[in-house]
């Protein structure tokens, strides 16, 4: 478990509430900003600030000091398209007596914005990006979240890693939200299929070594979606055809 040092410049900027939600920040497979490595040992926040954001990483001890970089007027974080590393989980989850196909996309590392306000809030920065972009702030994993227009799944059967399935999810403006391998389960792709979307979750989860056990990585989702640390929306999903 990696053990998060903070300093004090860090520590003032954050404030108390900022502080009691870093100390929340699950760094189990978070990924070192500065060389990529997973995050192992002593590891230091870091935090860029300017204009209306606050911009929460994660650096290892030997690549960096805890510190406040302090950005220009126009700092604004990254967004996914600008390559955020994410898993992806796929899922049939009951939501009030359906089945629906679910993915859950996950950043790799946790990285985080801070609202220049009183409260000093963070929130993951890829689930931000997608409150900006029509996603819903989800609670309680009941109904299917409402859908958002020209937001793309483009599934690739056979195609990711290793023969894997892989998946291509695009946004609006044709960025690349996501591609990679996904491990479709049993009557995913027939419920995709049935409804021509799936819902998209993006949130703190923790679905990598829950993957293979339903009911711990339901009750993991439920508990991000209690805790205010999961959006959502319907996208639309499909194959391209088998001679394209």
């Amino acid at each position: 478990m990696p053990d998060l040092r903070m300093s004090p410049e860090v520590r003032a900027l954050l404030g108390p509430e900022g502080l009691a939600r870093a100390a929340e920040v699950d760094l189990t497979n978070g990924q070192c900003v500065t060389c990529r490595q997973p995050l192992t040992g002593t590891v230091n926040m870091v935090v860029r600030t300017g204009g209306t954001f606050t911009h929460v990483v994660y650096v290892h001890d030997r690549c960096g000091p805890s510190q406040v970089i302090r950005m220009g007027a126009d700092f604004v974080p990254a967004t996914p398209a600008d390559g955020y590393a994410m898993t992806m989980t796929a899922a049939v989850l009951d939501h009030d007596g359906s089945d629906l196909p679910v993915l859950v996309a996950e950043t790799v590392g946790k990285v985080y914005v801070i609202s220049d306000s009183p409260t000093g809030e963070l929130t993951n920065v890829v689930a931000s990006h997608l409150l900006e972009q029509g996603f819903t702030l989800v609670s309680r994993l009941r109904q299917a979240p409402p859908s958002v227009a020209e937001w793309v799944g483009v599934l690739l059967p056979g195609q990711g890693p290793d023969g894997s399935d892989g998946l291509l999810i695009l946004d609006p403006d044709g960025g690349r939200f996501f591609t990679g391998s996904v491990e479709l389960p049993e009557g995913w792709l027939q419920l995709a299929a049935r409804y021509r979307w799936a819902v998209l979750y993006c949130g703190n989860v923790g679905l990598a070594e829950l993957r293979h056990d339903g009911k711990a990585a339901t009750k993991a989702l439920r508990a991000a979606a209690q805790a205010g640390q999961l959006v959502g929306a319907r996208i639309a999903v499909g194959a391209p055809p088998a001679d394209a």
